[in-house]
């Protein structure tokens, strides 16, 4: 708990369709356990966002608090971070403002990040590399949850045989054209269950290509759930055998810390972010194509080896707690104050 009770200011999206509006809901939520007031200055997701907006946001939104903590992701800002941050200095002054790199690399406004915080949060060492100016390594928080036993998930859905799952928001970088051809070609009694959508209830055209390249490749194969309310996750996730992560390019990813957290094994790309928890036995990975065919069948046909990965996963999400990571928060806060 805090020595005496801090208030904290975070900036984000907040209640909308959005993987930062999630992480700061639990990571609200944590600190608040740990006896801290926070309080939330709403980014707009979606919409205009000229430089009056943003100077506004600095400078009338904020109260008065202890640590002002910004979730910075490029696609948030659209190149406004000069406006805000450098507003956002010039008004609070003394108070220790702490920036969140949810993606990281473009150098302008990392640099100006950087010019304009007191700390700057990153959430693996890929990123602190990539990152060309200081930083702390504070992981993802993880929110531990139970699946609906197998069977019992499996019957409820209307699912038979090996099924194999992903989730989140459904992006041309998140490799579904990898996944439903593989599940195709190779794997022709098993189902993928494509948990998720897009931030809208619109399907964009780049869902409606994926459904398009599933009935030609993988008839009767993949299941759509488009977006998934939290109250089925744990149907969704207890039907699941295997979860994949093809992404193509990830800093981090609270779609794959979800799988996680359900306890699940997963078999993922071997991207820099994702050899970090294959390091800690947290999931499986695979290289190219062969890799993936020979690893997925290893996995779907040896009960053992699955629940090897999925002890591995229950590990770390106990480690990487939302607890855990508010303390870590909450270290770094009062380090500043």
């Amino acid at each position: 708990m805090a020595q005496r009770k801090i208030s904290v200011g975070i900036v984000s999206p907040w209640a909308v369709r959005c993987g930062i509006s999630s992480y700061t809901f639990d990571l609200a939520q944590a600190l608040s356990t740990q006896g801290v007031d926070v309080y939330i200055i709403r980014l707009n997701r979606f919409g205009r966002k000229d430089i009056n907006y943003f100077e506004t946001l600095a400078t009338r939104r904020i109260p008065k608090v202890d640590i002002i903590s910004v979730q910075h992701e490029y696609g948030l800002y659209e190149g406004g971070e000069g406006a805000f941050y450098g507003t956002l200095r010039q008004r609070s002054g003394a108070t220790p403002v702490v920036s969140t790199m949810h993606s990281v690399g473009v150098p302008i406004p990392d640099e100006i990040i950087s010019e304009n915080s007191d700390a700057v949060i990153v959430h693996n060492m890929f990123c602190k590399e990539r990152y060309a100016h200081d930083s702390t390594v504070i992981p993802h928080g993880v929110r531990r949850a139970e699946p609906v036993p197998r069977d019992e998930a499996k019957k409820a859905l209307g699912l038979e045989g090996p099924v194999v799952g992903t989730f989140g928001f459904v992006a041309p970088y998140k490799g579904y054209e990898f996944a439903i051809r593989q599940v195709g070609m190779e794997f022709p009694g098993v189902t993928l269950l494509a948990v998720g959508g897009w931030h809208t209830d619109l399907e964009t055209t780049y869902i409606a290509r994926m459904k398009d390249l599933a009935n030609s490749l993988a008839p009767r194969q993949v299941r759509w759930t488009g977006w998934a309310e939290k109250e089925m996750l744990p149907t969704y996730f207890g039907a699941v055998d295997v979860g994949l992560y093809p992404n193509r390019y990830s800093t981090e990813s609270g779609g794959l810390l979800t799988m996680i957290g359900y306890g699940k094994c997963v078999l993922a790309n071997s991207l820099a972010p994702v050899r970090e928890k294959a390091a800690e036995d947290a999931l499986a990975t695979y290289s190219n194509e062969g890799e993936f065919v020979l690893k997925l069948e290893e996995l779907l046909g040896k009960p053992e080896l699955r629940e090897k990965y999925e002890e591995g996963a229950r590990k770390y999400a106990e480690a990487n707690s939302w607890e855990n990571i508010a303390k870590r928060h909450l270290k770094l806060f009062e380090e500043l104050m």
